[in-house]
């Protein structure tokens, strides 16, 4: 497979905001410079802030964009802004995928629908769009139509590159207030509920012949709903295959006593998260696997409530379960090496005094692996870390 790097750049310097864009800014330009990466090769970038308000963010996603604008020029790759306080109470932190070791064979090119810039990267067997920043107007909005609007636009880009939802193999949904509820005509209904309501609407104009994507559907202070996606066209020399964990039940087999509150109009009953465990993208010699986001969850129950601790071990032996070599050998995987290390993880925090607890139990358990840590809502109110990664093996 062909390698992407994923780098999480936080500021050092500065106590405002702009002034730790720039910091942000000179640390992505030394981390291009030392690992002669080019700037063309950023294929996607998430930049999480701290906002008060609807109104600030909105506020500071204009000024991000702007300076934005400043720093890449014609070069400014697909981004989304999302409403997530990083850690240490920094005001923004970026995270970057770059295209490593690119040759001539690959092409790359920048591309715009309405409002959003996307990339479409020519591999000699895969074709791969990146896409973020499906999103709407936030002020004047409630979730029901900030997520058709957002998947409106999802889809339009996917039918531009005469894709379907079913080619997505990675997709991030960000939604504000997730475990809370938005009164509606008929009644109360979880915000949660409601996007995947509208994503199984959407999904259900495909066939899903190889799975759901892997994904994370995690809370944001503000911002509404934001989706970021990487879609996949491959030959026949490239498999993609939805990974399942023994220990738990598919989401997109929920049960419905898990699923809160009333179903949309569109729906004759609630429906259930469209997302597989992980998704694994290989060819003979090597894989690449996208790690949904996991929580504490056994079979389709909470465990260890009110336990960060807890909790966060249990995440990350489902983590270790998932990507276990007995669990990748029965999904058709040959492993020929001794160990699958995950080469970046993203951690979501649901109380900002229980990060320095994770943080320590994370870092004994991943070493030296790149991590993010961030503020935010998970899709349970009893569920209070959730862990998402990658995994990239190359025999060559």
């Amino acid at each position: 497979m062909y390698e992407k790097k994923f780098i999480y750049i936080k500021p050092e310097r500065g106590t405002t905001l702009s002034e730790q864009v720039a910091d942000c800014f000179a640390s992505i330009q030394k981390t291009l410079r030392e690992n002669k990466y080019k700037t063309e090769d950023i294929l996607k970038q998430t930049i999480f802030i701290n906002a008060a308000d609807n109104h600030d963010f909105a506020a500071k996603k204009s000024d991000l964009t702007a300076a934005l604008t400043d720093f890449y020029g014609a070069l400014f790759p697909p981004t989304a802004v999302v409403g997530q306080p990083p850690e240490e109470q920094k005001l923004l932190a970026i995270e970057l995928i770059i295209l490593r070791n690119r040759d001539e064979a690959v092409e790359i090119s920048r591309k715009k629908l309405e409002d959003i810039t996307y990339i479409t990267v020519q591999y000699p067997d895969i074709k791969e769009v990146y896409a973020a920043g499906c999103t709407a107007d936030v002020t004047n909005s409630d979730v029901y139509r900030q997520s058709k609007t957002s998947f409106e636009k999802m889809k339009r880009i996917l039918k531009k590159e005469n894709l379907e939802f079913s080619d997505v193999v990675r997709q991030w949904n960000y939604i504000e207030n997730i475990t809370g509820s938005t009164h509606f005509e008929d009644g109360e209904k979880q915000n949660y509920q409601v996007f995947n309501d509208v994503r199984s609407v959407y999904y259900g104009t495909a066939e899903f012949t190889r799975g759901y994507p892997a994904a994370t559907g995690i809370g944001m202070n503000f911002g509404g709903i934001v989706l970021e996606f990487i879609a996949a066209k491959v030959t026949d020399g490239i498999r993609i295959i939805p990974i399942q964990n023994p220990d738990q039940v598919n989401a997109h087999q929920y049960h419905g006593d898990y699923l809160v509150g009333q179903a949309i109009k569109e729906v004759r009953e609630k429906t259930t998260p469209k997302f597989e465990r992980a998704k694994l993208l290989a060819n003979d010699h090597s894989y690449f696997i996208y790690i949904s986001g996991t929580a504490a969850i056994k079979k389709q129950e909470v465990v260890a409530i009110e336990d960060v601790r807890k909790q966060t071990r249990i995440t990350i032996e489902n983590i270790a379960r998932l990507i276990s070599h007995d669990n990748l050998k029965k999904h058709g995987l040959k492993i020929h090496h001794n160990s699958d290390p995950l080469s970046y993880v993203r951690v979501y925090v649901k109380r900002e005094e229980d990060i320095p607890a994770v943080k320590k139990i994370c870092s004994d358990y991943y070493k030296d692996v790149p991590s993010l840590y961030l503020i935010s809502d998970v899709c349970r109110k009893n569920l209070l870390v959730e862990i998402e990664g990658v995994v990239e093996y190359s025999a060559m």
